[in-house]
């Protein structure tokens, strides 16, 4: 039954989070987000907006405007230096008591839920302002109350460790109690965890050091590693450590500093001073070291075992990063300020100039008639990153593009050139031209009726009339001297067959004779149907079929 009312809550808070007017806001990104001071949208912590009038209980809370937000997870920005993780999750130590906006009483889900993470509603008493975005920090201690280092935990009675849980928006203020949704979470929230205002911390850029392996001291401000994050004892590279010493002695976020161990540091830990007492000699060596680490540890050179940057300071501690972890490192390791340098940039080498696109074409077909239609493909070529767009003209006819293709319709006999243009995003061009022979439309060679002689009923006689016609055909002959005749003669259903023989080769010897016609040129058929007393001439162009 428990279990039921649990997951109902559960899902009218997602409910609630989800309602518009209300966007979950975004959780705290990579080290490629951009950095606080860039004030990017939902990436980097922005200032406090100014503070909306507080509502009394006996308003109604009036919904933000709903406005469509667009994904950034993909934003990257080059910047060498911590994530806004490591500078927002970080914590902090200090001597001096932090003195809270308000405290985090319970949260949306109460009495079923007490941890509560990015996007829930928290509830939080005390003097808080709507519209504010307040810090969440727990004050925290070892429960252990282990010493890794002889004198840590009176040097930690003197300081108050505080962790980062997040930010919090408040956004009404109900019966004297403040409504926050958090907007980014490094780990949850809890009644009893504290709000403060929430202020914009620096984020330094990585430097460059000379790192020294076995280094003489320096004389610049030294302190120690006094705690972990998360209270680790044993620290790796990438993870943040609180120091005992603070901007009273002139650190600063972005300075630097090396982390040095002693042998006699490790002459004094009972558990790492353990292998002093193994015999470090060989049952052959004749004359075996008489060096006793434990009490000559300290004859030993100092070594540099690590380096760390500065995130921020109080006036007696400050939070670090670890950059440079040759073996791990241990709460009680030295500090000591180094010299550190910006990161040159990179070499700006003279790039070669930009290179313009290249581009090729081809036809399908190098001659079309007219309204006939040719394909044009263009292969074009832009250097590694940009993209081309393609343009066409024509010297005639109607170009269609279709990207890298395109189709020309002959509009008109004689020549078309079409010019392609490839122009890549930098406004880089080049061109080329393909031609097209554009050809008229020739008619189809068949054989064409001319005309008919007719002739009276049973007579085969050629009469002034058919003569004059056939003086016509014969002019045509003449002026086209590849083109041939066809005689074909027909007669009556009550005629004979022959005499439709002998009208068309009477028709024949009148051109042939009387007009000159070459007789090879002239043929003579009888029709196979009978259509009639007459001869029908028929004009066969050169190469048609007869």
């Amino acid at each position: 039954m428990a279990v039921c009312v649990l997951a109902a809550s559960t899902a009218l808070a997602q409910d609630q989070v989800t309602s518009p007017g209300n966007p979950p806001p975004q959780q705290l990104q990579n080290q490629q987000q951009p950095a606080p001071s860039a004030q990017v949208p939902d990436q980097a912590p922005a200032q406090a907006p100014a503070q909306a009038p507080t509502q009394t209980p006996a308003q109604a809370p009036t919904p933000a405007p709903t406005h469509p937000t667009i994904a950034t997870t993909n934003r990257v920005e080059l910047f060498n230096g911590p994530t806004l993780e490591e500078i927002y999750c970080s914590g902090f130590t200090t001597k001096k008591t932090v003195r809270p906006s308000g405290t985090v009483i319970t949260g949306y889900g109460a009495p079923y839920e007490v941890a509560y993470s990015t996007p829930e509603y928290i509830y939080i008493a005390g003097d808080v302002q709507v519209g504010q975005e307040y810090q969440l920090l727990r004050r925290i201690e070892d429960p252990n109350k282990y010493e890794s280092y002889r004198g840590q935990l009176a040097t930690l009675s003197r300081l108050d460790l505080y962790q980062d849980l997040g930010r919090a928006k408040v956004l009404y203020i109900r019966k004297k109690v403040g409504i926050a949704q958090i907007e980014t979470s490094c780990t949850s929230t809890l009644p009893g965890d504290i709000a403060v205002p929430f202020v914009e911390r620096p984020r330094p850029e990585f430097k460059q050091t000379n790192f020294e392996q076995f280094p003489e001291p320096t004389g610049k401000a030294a302190g120690r590693i006094v705690q972990g994050l998360d209270l680790d004892t044993v620290i790796g590279v990438r993870r943040i450590v609180y120091l005992d010493i603070g901007d009273a002695k002139g650190v600063k976020p972005g300075d630097y500093f090396r982390i040095t161990r002693e042998y006699s540091a490790v002459a004094r830990n009972e558990a790492e001073s353990l292998p002093f007492y193994a015999p470090a000699r060989d049952d052959t060596q004749k004359d075996p070291s008489r060096f006793d680490f434990r009490t000559q540890s300290g004859e030993l050179p100092r070594r540099s075992i690590g380096e760390l940057m500065v995130l921020s300071t109080t006036p007696d501690s400050a939070t670090a990063l670890t950059t440079l972890a040759l073996e791990d490192i241990h709460l009680g390791d030295e500090v000591e300020m180094v010299d550190s340098v910006a990161i040159p940039a990179p070499s700006s080498a003279s790039a070669p100039p930009p290179q313009p696109p290249t581009i090729s074409c081809s036809v399908s077909r190098p001659s079309i008639q007219v309204g006939e239609t040719d394909n044009i493909t263009c292969n074009g070529v832009a250097e590694e990153g940009h993209e081309l767009t393609y343009s066409y003209q024509t010297s005639s006819g109607q170009v269609a593009p279709h990207g890298s293709r395109a189709t020309l319709t002959g509009t008109a006999a004689g020549p078309a050139t079409v010019t392609a243009t490839a122009v890549d995003d930098r406004n880089l061009s080049a061109q080329t031209t393909v031609n097209v022979n554009v050809e008229a439309i020739t008619a189809p060679l068949v054989p064409t009726t001319l005309n008919e002689l007719i002739f009276p009923p049973n007579s085969a006689r050629v009469d002034n009339r058919a003569k004059a016609i056939l003086d016509d055909d014969a002019l045509r002959l003449q002026r086209d001297a590849n083109a041939t005749l066809i005689l074909e003669g027909s007669t009556n259903p009550s005629e004979t067959d022959r005499l439709a023989a002998m009208r068309a080769e009477n028709a024949k010897t009148y051109l042939t004779q009387s007009k000159g016609i070459d007789a090879n040129r002239i043929q003579t058929r009888p029709a196979q149907t009978r259509t009639g007393a007459k001869v029908s001439v028929i004009l066969i162009p050169a190469g048609a079929p007869q």
